[in-house]
Order: C-alpha cells, then sequence, then structure tokens
C-alpha cells in the first residue's frame, strides 16, 4: 500500500508530534507518532524487501504490530492474508494450504491451533527475522512461523504484481474462499471515503506541527478485528491516510467479547476516556449500545473539579458510526437517532474490496444503504439482484474465473434504486443467512453436521438477522418415545457435540424440539423434500423468540 506510506510520509513532514497509532491495553497506552511510525515503516521496507511475492498470514490482536506488518509487507510487494481470530482449526488448516502460505506472523498472547502437518510450521530464523528482533523489539513482539515442507504448497504460486491482500470470508459453507484484491482496488475506496469524510473528521487545529503526544478529537476506534476488511480498509487505512489517530487494542476491553456477545458500556467508557470520534459497528452492537443508554439514561457522571454533570452514556466526542455487515432494522435507527447517535448505514462485500455504497453527512436517507461510492457503480439486474461494477477483486484464490462478467460482481443481494440514487437492500437470493454481527452462514452447512448426530432427523437453523443462530429439530422416530427429559438431554448432547466442532458464529444457541416431523402434509417440505425455510420460520419462531 505504497499511497498509504506516502500520506504517512507527508503527515511525518507536517505534524511529526501527531499520534497516528495509539494502542490501549487495559489502563496503560502505548503511542507511535506519524515521525515514529515514517521512520519504523521505512526501516521495515529496507529490512522485508527480499520478501516480494512471499505469502504471509497475519494472526494476531488489533495491536500495533498488525497495521506496521501488513502496511510495510504490503509496500514491499509481499501478499498479506490476514486470518480471523475466530477462525476454527479446520478453517485456518484451509486458509494456510489454500493460500499457499509460507510464513505465519502469530501475535503475542496467541498460538496457532493444533493442525494437520503441525510439525511442518516451525519458528522461522531468517536474516531480515533476526534484523526484526533487532529494530523492531518495541512493537514486533510476536513470532514468525514458517513452513518447511514446500510441497504442502503444490499450488501455482499467485503473481505478486496481481494482487496485495487475500481475504478470506467467513464462509457460508464452512471452507471459506480467498477474495484477491489488489492495490488500486482497495485505493480506491480509501480515496472515496477520505474525500466523503473530510468535513466531519478533518483535524482543522492550527500549528499542527505543536501537536503533542494526544489522540485529538478525531480518533478512529477499531472495534472490529483488523481481519475484518471492512475495519482493515475503512478504519485502518483511511484513518492513516487522512492523518488521524487510529485507536486500537484487544477488542474485548471495546466491547466485543464474541462474535455473538457485545458489551456496550466498554464501548461507551472508551469513547468517552479517549475522545473517539469515529467506530464501525455491525447492528448487532448499535442495537446494544441504543438498549444500554435509554436503560441508564438518568445516570450521570460529575467531574471533580467543576461538578459539572454530564449523563453518563452521552457521546459528544462522536461524529460518525458507521453500520453495515448486515441488516439494519429501521426501528433500531430511529433509536440511534432519538438517542442522538450519528448513524450512517452503509452496504459492501469483500469481492469490491468492501464498501460500495454509505450514507453520508452530507447525503443521508433512512431505510437505504446511501448512494454508491464515486469506485463503484450499482445497476439493478431484470431478477433484482445488485450488480457491482467497477471496483471488482480480481477474483477468488485457486478458482476459475474466466467465467466473470467483465469486472461486474453479482452480489446475491436483491435491492433497488431510488430516483434519487440511493440503493436500498431488501433481501437475499440464496438461503445464506446474514447474522446481526454481519457473520454469512450457509444454514445447510450447519444441518449437515447437526444431522451427522443419530438423535436427530429433521433440522432448519435460522437466524438471518439475528446475533445466534437458532433450530428447529425434529427427532429421531426411534427415539421419540422416550420419556421427554431424555429426549431433551439427548438433543442438547448432541448439540453440543456439533458446537464443539463449528466455529463460534455458526453454533445453534437457542432450539425447540417439533412436535412433528416437517412434510409436505403441514406446508414445511417441498415436493421434491426441500425445507420451506420462510414456513418453518413463521411457524416456530415464536416458540424460539425471534
Amino acid at each position: 500500500m505504497k499511497p498509504i506510506y506516502t500520506a504517512i510520509c507527508e503527515h511525518a513532514r507536517q505534524s511529526p508530534m501527531q499520534v497516528a497509532i495509539k494502542t490501549i491495553d487495559n489502563d496503560k497506552t502505548i503511542s507511535l507518532t506519524y515521525g515514529q511510525l515514517q521512520r519504523k515503516l521505512s526501516a521495515l521496507h529496507e529490512t522485508l524487501e527480499t520478501w516480494q511475492g512471499k505469502r504471509i498470514a497475519l494472526y494476531a490482536h488489533n495491536d500495533i504490530d498488525w497495521v506496521i506488518l501488513d502496511l510495510a509487507l504490503s509496500y514491499v510487494g509481499a501478499i498479506v492474508v490476514p486470518i480471523p481470530l475466530f477462525f476454527s482449526a479446520s478453517q485456518i488448516a484451509h486458509l494456510l494450504q489454500d493460500a499457499q502460505i509460507e510464513m505465519v506472523y502469530v501475535g503475542v498472547g496467541l498460538a496457532l491451533p493444533v493442525i494437520d502437518n503441525m510439525d511442518h510450521w516451525v519458528i522461522a530464523d531468517t536474516p531480515e527475522i533476526e534484523a526484526l528482533k533487532l529494530e523492531q523489539s518495541n512493537h514486533i513482539t510476536g513470532r514468525f512461523y514458517q513452513l518447511t515442507d514446500n510441497t504442502l504448497t503444490s499450488q501455482t504460486p499467485p503473481i505478486a504484481s496481481d494482487f496485495c491482500k487475500v481475504t478470506y470470508t467467513s464462509g457460508s459453507t464452512g471452507m471459506p474462499k480467498g477474495v484477491c484484491l489488489g492495490q488500486d482496488t482497495l485505493m480506491r475506496i480509501v480515496e472515496s471515503l477520505s474525500d466523503a469524510l473530510a468535513d466531519t473528521l478533518v483535524n482543522d487545529t492550527s500549528n499542527t506541527s505543536q501537536v503533542t503526544d494526544t489522540t485529538s478529537n478525531f480518533g478512529h476506534l477499531s472495534v472490529l478485528p483488523f481481519a475484518t476488511l471492512l475495519e482493515n480498509v475503512a478504519g485502518v487505512y483511511v484513518s492513516l491516510y487522512m492523518g488521524r489517530t487510529l485507536v486500537t487494542g484487544q477488542i474485548d476491553q471495546f466491547g466485543l467479547l464474541s462474535n455473538q456477545a457485545f458489551d456496550a458500556e466498554r464501548l461507551i467508557k472508551i469513547v468517552r476516556a479517549h475522545d473517539i470520534a469515529s467506530v464501525i459497528l455491525l447492528p448487532q452492537m448499535l442495537k446494544a449500545i441504543c438498549e444500554h443508554m435509554v436503560a441508564n439514561e438518568k445516570s450521570q457522571i460529575c467531574t471533580s473539579t467543576s461538578g459539572e454533570c454530564t449523563p453518563s452514556t452521552t457521546l459528544p466526542s462522536l461524529r460518525f458510526m458507521a453500520v453495515g455487515g448486515g441488516k439494519v432494522s429501521p426501528q433500531l435507527l430511529q433509536e440511534a437517532n432519538a438517542l442522538s447517535l450519528p448513524v450512517y448505514e452503509g452496504y459492501g462485500l469483500s469481492e469490491c474490496g468492501s464498501v460500495v455504497s454509505l450514507n453520508t453527512p452530507k447525503a443521508k436517507r433512512e431505510g437505504s444503504v446511501g448512494k454508491p461510492m464515486p469506485h463503484a457503480s450499482v445497476n439493478i439486474a431484470d431478477s433484482g439482484e445488485v450488480m457491482v461494477k467497477g471496483n471488482a477483486m480480481q477474483g477468488y484464490l485457486n478458482h476459475d474465473n474466466s467465467n466473470e462478467d467483465n469486472g461486474i460482481i453479482a452480489t446475491g443481494d436483491i435491492g433497488h434504486l431510488d430516483d434519487d440514487g440511493y440503493l436500498y437492500i431488501t433481501g437475499r437470493r440464496k438461503n445464506v443467512l446474514i447474522s446481526s454481527f454481519g457473520r454469512n452462514i450457509s444454514p445447510e452447512w450447519v444441518e449437515a453436521q447437526l444431522l451427522t448426530q443419530p438423535i436427530i432427523y429433521q433440522v432448519a437453523v435460522l437466524g438471518d438477522g439475528e446475533p445466534y443462530l437458532s433450530a428447529v429439530i425434529v427427532a429421531n422416530p426411534n427415539a421419540a418415545s422416550a420419556d421427554s427429559s431424555d429426549l431433551q438431554s439427548a438433543i442438547k448432547q448432541a448439540l453440543d457435540i456439533v458446537n464443539q466442532t463449528l466455529p463460534d458464529y455458526a453454533r445453534i444457541k437457542q432450539w425447540h424440539l417439533a412436535e412433528l416431523p416437517f412434510s409436505t402434509d403441514n406446508g414445511l417440505l417441498t415436493d421434491n423434500g426441500k425445507l420451506r425455510r420462510l414456513q418453518i420460520l413463521e411457524t416456530y419462531k415464536s416458540a424460539l423468540g425471534l
């Protein structure tokens, strides 16, 4: 990402003492100014220049090491492959082989899970890494592991000049695909977002060269993992490109406890304490924030000096809360507006480099996902499917992309454009569920895992727009005559077994035991034996609390 480095150099020249990255570690903070960041990156470029074309995976928390390695590796022409921390062991093993990873950086506090061929991954000891230990010991504190058996990556290596990043989706089928993205694709988004937000998120302080070690009121708090492309591009790259302060740290401090749990109080405290100006949220996170603010609207915080009191949940420093990655209900947007939260809904997908459209302070329409950004052109197919052109991926890694339609991405989403050019998303073409935490999940995949358990005869997995998955289960007829408590216990045990094999976002949290099987007679099966998902949802949603 050479344009990002060029921008960092300019910020370092104009405002060398402005904080570029601030990492929060409970009560401690570690800051890196733009001057320091530029010098570190310059040294890294010299150290890592021989890694051009190498495929390097990053498996680390949201810390400074992730950011500077991502920037430096991209600059020298390496291919960066982030590993989501929520991936299961089998998904990580698939990623390492599919992406033909040669080296993995594992951050402090983490360890690669036990996978097949684990003995072929050893701690790397190369001249470059030895130099890193000496030059960057304060910030790059994890370990590099390298693959010793090249036969495990026998596929044709990718061409370094074609793309600089491979981002793996959460996987609607269990084995995620790698989306190949080039620097130009990513930079078009960075430039579009920076231009759109310049009036809202720009430090207008005079004499910026005199700025001291402070984040100012324009810090961006990275609540989502860096391995999430949206945060990587719209959070990290945009913040540094604009010359703002990127505020990082292990995300559980900021409220994101897992793919299914979020503590709004933690986020609110951090935003207030560090004068955060922007965040990127998922719908379920915004919902939790609104609920917390309503429940605690009478709580006050008083300063010890002046005695002045303000509501403990107000967030006066926030100027921009981007929300996307899943369905946002109109009611939730109304609640956020009533609480004076600067919420702007957007839309995008990895295959287009992340953001496609976004509401902004200058162009906002409730219920829409905003107007398409300058880098993307959106059309609606006759089928109602949203089609995006102008910022497409280079293709899926190791897949035949020869049939791609002239750079047009078929999103799989149904929507429409209004007369003023605002985009509305109304549904999905296929059965893929999108949780309120932004994870794409194929119900058929989870159902197949559940049906491996003898006690389960039929199952329908639900949860579109919800924080977790639910299931309607039909017990095996041979066991249906058993005592009710024994049957419930057996199904719970089966669910526990299957859940242990699934990543956390695909686990069943709520379930209901159906009295009758799904059939054509009760309208819950099609004539060819497929589940009628909408009918099943309507029949059982009250029992599941949906």
